[in-house]
């Protein structure tokens, strides 16, 4: 399994020096990462650091807001880095209201993206399995977007909401291109690989479909590092 790295995930290190974290993020074995912000730098200067680093951008997770307003401008610095996905990774998705209108800007923007070669994503959250007249808002999504628009699935949520990830993977199949792996524990903590209850090699096996599984870690009680060496190591050595 090639993991690649969300780099929210050190948003801590990225917010005190962007270029030295994605550095470190190389030395640690990663092939991949996954945007959350550009740490100042523009489309040029993002290209340079990945070449300098031997990386290449999976994709980037672009606000609600900016496939509503600027999306055109975020498809051409994701066209000059490289990215093969644009992921959206939150929207409020409560009424068929809000997901019919965010299925039309999925769509809109994949129809755009797909001149490029680059597809668009959708990431959950657990807000999405809460059902809207007897469905649940993402296979809402799911059903009503177009092959360009995938889903990125956060194992963590999927569990947080009490679905088998398992389950939910084999059920979209296809759809789903981007997993991303974060442990979950007893008490619903996002935790160490080898500290937590989802059997990662079970997920991976499930994900028939998938191009990329992108590792995420947000809670930590250890240092940073530590955390994403241990799960880069623990990932790894999954056959």
């Amino acid at each position: 399994m090639e993991v690649s790295l969300q780099l929210y995930s050190i948003k801590e290190e990225t917010n005190k020096d962007f270029k030295k974290a994605v550095e470190q993020v190389s030395k640690i074995g990663f092939k991949g990462v996954e945007f959350a912000g550009y740490g100042g730098l523009n489309a040029e200067e993002l290209k340079a650091l990945l070449e300098e680093n031997n990386l290449y951008s999976v994709g980037t997770h672009t606000g609600l807001q900016v496939f509503e307003n600027s999306f055109e401008e975020e498809l051409e610095l994701n066209k000059v880095i490289g990215s093969k996905y644009i992921i959206c990774p939150y929207a409020e998705v409560d009424t068929k209201e809000k997901v019919d209108h965010l299925v039309k800007l999925l769509n809109t923007a994949a129809e755009k993206a797909a001149k490029e070669n680059i597809k668009i994503g959708y990431h959950n959250h657990a807000h999405e399995f809460v059902k809207i007249d007897g469905k649940f808002p993402l296979d809402m999504i799911a059903e009503n977007t177009s092959d360009n628009v995938i889903l990125e699935l956060d194992v963590f949520w999927v569990a947080y909401a009490g679905i088998d990830p398992v389950e939910y993977i084999k059920k979209w199949g296809k759809k789903v291109e981007l997993i991303h792996m974060k442990q979950i524990d007893t008490l619903k903590a996002n935790v160490d690989m080898g500290d937590g209850i989802i059997d990662m090699k079970n997920v991976k096996e499930a994900s028939a479909y998938a191009k990329y599984f992108v590792l995420e870690h947000e809670e930590y009680d250890k240092p940073v590092w530590d955390s994403i060496n241990n799960d880069f190591d623990y990932l790894n050595k999954i056959k």
